[in-house]
């Protein structure tokens, strides 16, 4: 099944409108001044994806490295490879290979205005998975929140964080 071509990268930055046949997903927290560097310690590696129950890649996320992630649903070994496509100081973000569910990208950043954001570009990768676009979708929400649970566990009660999204 081909997919409608998207700017790789386009995950880093606000995504003001879809491509034909993607959805944005987007969640956001504020982070304070005296969390920033442990947060973007957290986000500048797998450790992140890890808290959220992935198995990640060896090796800091450098852009071009291909690898897998993997993750494990009722039992069943989920494997999605990946590539990054961008890695800075504030985060990174990756696409989806095939193999991957879901074709598109995501990224982990923090600004220098203290907002967190987990964003993703994506659609169902093939047929099959066309057919599963419910449980897919609430999956990727539940993902989501999640990375915002992680975002602010690592912030502690150092104040209120306000979520976005």
């Amino acid at each position: 099944m081909p997919h409608p071509p998207y700017s790789r990268g386009i995950t880093r930055e606000s995504v003001p409108a879809a491509p034909s046949g993607y959805r944005v997903e987007e969640r956001s927290v504020r982070v304070p001044v005296s969390a920033r560097a442990r947060v973007l310690d957290l986000i500048g590696g797998w450790e992140f994806k890890r808290r959220a129950g992935f198995e990640t890649p060896s090796g800091a996320p450098e852009p071009g490295v291909e690898g897998t992630l993997a993750t494990r649903i009722l039992g069943i070994r989920f494997v999605e490879p990946i590539r990054i496509v961008w890695a800075d100081p504030t985060g990174f973000g990756y696409e989806t290979r095939p193999g991957h569910p879901l074709h598109g990208e995501e990224s982990f950043r923090l600004g220098e205005d203290g907002l967190f954001i987990a964003r993703s570009l994506s659609r169902p990768a093939t047929a099959i998975w066309w057919m599963l676009t419910p449980a897919l979708r609430m999956l990727q929400l539940a993902t989501h929140r999640r990375y915002i649970r992680i975002v602010r566990d690592c912030v502690g009660r150092q104040g209120p964080l306000r979520q976005d999204g």
